[in-house]
């Protein structure tokens, strides 16, 4: 696999907090309750968020990107593959990150491939 492959800057992938917390970790939510259910039934805790995104950026830094495609928002990055997991279970997960410009790409969203 060669550099070109992967999202650009992996070094320096963004995950907010606000977007594990509040969203992928986040039972009440009306678009990630049944993402928060999966994620939390595979070991990761809204207290321990900082492990779900290390796994996040790990994944998009070290697989393969399967889709990309420019929008009115910069350029999106599509990575599906398996994410390492607390309970060892390492699910494939499609996570979706935007470039905007030159910064570093930034989580969208992850969810269950």
């Amino acid at each position: 696999m060669s550099e070109s492959d992967r999202l650009p800057h992996q070094e320096a992938l963004i995950v907010d907090e606000g977007k594990i917390t509040g969203y992928l970790l986040n039972l009440a939510h009306p678009q990630g309750g049944s993402k928060a259910k999966y994620f939390k039934d595979r070991g990761f805790t809204d207290y321990a968020w900082a492990m779900m995104a290390d796994s996040l950026k790990k994944h998009g830094a070290t697989q393969p990107i399967t889709s990309t495609n420019t929008n009115k928002y910069g350029t999106k990055y599509e990575v599906q593959s398996q994410i390492m997991t607390p309970d060892g279970t390492n699910p494939c997960i499609l996570t979706a990150w935007i470039q905007e410009g030159d910064k570093p790409p930034r989580l969208v969203t992850a969810y269950p491939a």
